[in-house]
């Protein structure tokens, strides 16, 4: 991380009575979630579920194991990413995404960047892979064949349906860190609001780090949990509960989880969605794809009932999770910057 890259205060509010003690953590914890995969044993559940309680409360971050990919899926992944990204600009272009949220090539400054993109959007690429391309035809449209490049669509439609197997899974360890029944958050889930996006950082050049630009300026996510994977080379950073930020380094055949500004308003702050931010100073292009994992859109979220009490009272008003979710897609979609919600923007002010 480059030094003369501006910093951001930390949050230094004192501690309410109702509000958790959170460890100031050093580095991210790992969870394996085997016990609520196919092949995992059942009785450590309760194990898994503490662990991910205390990970969820301290940072909101966590590594993620025990997923049942196959082995040398997420390097794929990220070698098919590539494939597409190191085209020409201008066949990149022929697969852009016509519409905010919609599947498709979205370049440096969003989906109709303006004169000053390149000086003061995020430094990415992105692509968006939506299930389903029968749903929307511009969406179908948006897809490169095979000729161009071999294998991309096949894989990625493949591989966002298993990631959306791990985040159900994933959704019923929530649960019983909550203390709610394993099932509790399935009709949520069970046919949930997801997309993928395929990152695509280029190496920040000196100009840029002088300008004070990122690769993904720091942002909360806005749904109920990212499930990410990263490439080799690094470069994300989290803000731990002291304002610290803390390095989360590529892990083998490992995802980097995180909470959402939905599962934070859902659980009444207990879980916190974290603010987080990458800068690539490799000298080399970066890769990351998360899958971003929510409430399905028509779900109304009111404050759980295991995250309130007498003098805990909800601090949030209820929520349709579609319309939380559109107006801040719509912003980063258009303008090549995360969209902030109001409370995130408090925190970087």
């Amino acid at each position: 991380m480059a030094t003369n890259i501006e910093q951001i205060r930390p949050e230094t509010a004192s501690r309410p009575p109702s509000e958790p003690l959170r460890e100031a953590v050093k580095s991210v914890p790992v969870i394996d979630l085997s016990p609520f995969m196919s092949a995992g044993q059942a009785t450590h559940k309760d194990a898994v579920a503490q662990d991910l309680r205390k990970a969820c409360i301290d940072v909101g971050f966590f590594y993620l194991t025990g997923h049942e990919l196959p082995a040398g899926e997420l390097d794929e992944a990220v070698a098919v990413t590539l494939r597409f990204f190191q085209m020409p600009l201008d066949v990149k272009l022929k697969y852009r995404a016509t519409r905010a949220g919609g599947t498709g090539f979205v370049r440096v400054g969003g989906l109709n960047p303006d004169q000053t993109a390149e000086e003061s959007a995020d430094i990415k690429e992105r692509f968006i892979v939506v299930r389903g391309t029968s749903v929307r035809q511009d969406d179908a449209a948006c897809w490169p064949d095979d000729e161009t490049v071999p294998g991309f669509s096949s894989f990625m439609q493949r591989h966002i349906e298993r990631r959306v197997r791990i985040a159900k899974a994933l959704a019923r360890a929530f649960a019983m860190s909550l203390k709610l029944p394993e099932g509790y958050f399935d009709p949520y889930y069970e046919k949930m609001s997801h997309n993928m996006l395929l990152n695509y950082y280029p190496p920040l050049t000196e100009a840029a780090v002088k300008r004070s630009q990122w690769s993904f300026s720091p942002h909360t996510d806005y749904g109920g949990f990212t499930l990410l994977s990263q490439d080799s080379i690094g470069g994300l950073q989290v803000q731990n509960s002291a304002g610290e930020w803390i390095d989360v380094p590529p892990r083998d055949n490992h995802f980097v989880v995180n909470i959402g500004d939905l599962t934070a308003m859902w659980t009444n702050d207990l879980y916190k969605s974290t603010l987080h931010r990458a800068a690539n100073v490799s000298g080399n292009a970066r890769v990351s794809i998360p899958l971003f994992a929510s409430p399905n859109r028509a779900s109304v979220l009111e404050t759980l009932p295991t995250c309130v009490s007498g003098d805990n009272p909800s601090r949030y008003a209820p929520v349709t999770a579609g319309d939380y979710l559109d107006k801040l897609i719509e912003k980063t979609d258009t303008t090549g910057k995360p969209g902030l919600s109001d409370s995130t923007t408090k925190r970087l002010s």
